[in-house]
Formats: structure tokens, sequence, C-alpha cells
């Protein structure tokens, strides 16, 4: 029997919430270039006065704007198109493959009790999220 994608990344979904695992969508770079950017202009503008009000204020900008935080489930059910979605449960396949599942009705059990198992599944999801997506895991 074929295992159906919506449930298993449902699953996993749920998996991922309860380990409370989120994404940003790497805006910690711009964040800092935003910052750098006010202390730059206010340095030059300002002086060291202004090095400190221009980095202040770039901060706080580049702070307002960091609201690419999300949870990872969050992107499994909504945000991922059909072809990730395989994607990703032929990795989460691939990392259940030693504990042999072969439907639907023996993986959910199995995420639901095994330890071993769900840090697999996790490890798959933060390895396809950070090397395909291009996101990074946030603790």
């Amino acid at each position: 029997m074929p295992i159906n994608t919506r449930q298993l990344l449902d699953a996993v979904g749920s998996l991922t919430d309860r380990e409370s695992m989120r994404v940003t969508m790497k805006s910690s770079a711009k964040g800092a270039a935003i910052a750098g950017s006010g202390s730059f202009l206010g340095g030059m503008m300002g002086g060291p006065v202004g090095l400190f009000v221009g980095g202040a204020l770039g901060g706080l900008v580049a702070y307002a704007m960091s609201d690419n935080f999300k949870p990872v489930s969050q992107i499994i059910r909504n945000e991922l198109t059909v072809a990730e979605r395989e994607r990703l449960k032929e990795r989460i396949l691939g990392a259940l493959a030693e504990f042999q599942p072969t439907d639907l009705v023996v993986i959910l059990p199995l995420l639901a009790g095994n330890v071993s198992a769900q840090r697999a599944v996790l490890s798959a999801v933060a390895s396809f999220l950070t090397n395909e997506m291009r996101m990074q895991i946030i603790d």
C-alpha cells in the first residue's frame, strides 16, 4: 500500500511541533547588513556618536524586520510544493529504512514511540530544510 504523503508529513509536522523546531529564511545576513549600514552611515555623518546612534537604529530596524521565524510544521504543511513534499517524504522514508516500515500503519506508531526513529526523521527534515530549501534551523 503506497504511503500517503499528506498523512506522513502531518505526523512529521506534529513531531517537529513537539520538538519546537523553527526555521529562519536566512534573514540573519540581511539583518547584519542593515545594522552595519546604519553604523556606517551614522559614523560618516556624526563621527563616534553617530556610529553609536546609527548602529543602535540599524539594529532596531533589523530586529523589526526579523519576523521570518516560522515553525517547521508550518513550512511542511503549507509552504512546500508537491515536488518538495515528495522529496521530503523520500528523505524521511530513507531515514526510516533501517526500521523497515512498509506502510503508514507501521510508521505512525513508530514515530510516536521510538526515540531513534524520531531522531532519524528530525535529522532528515533538518537536512532537507537546510540543504535543499536554504533555511536555518533555530534551537
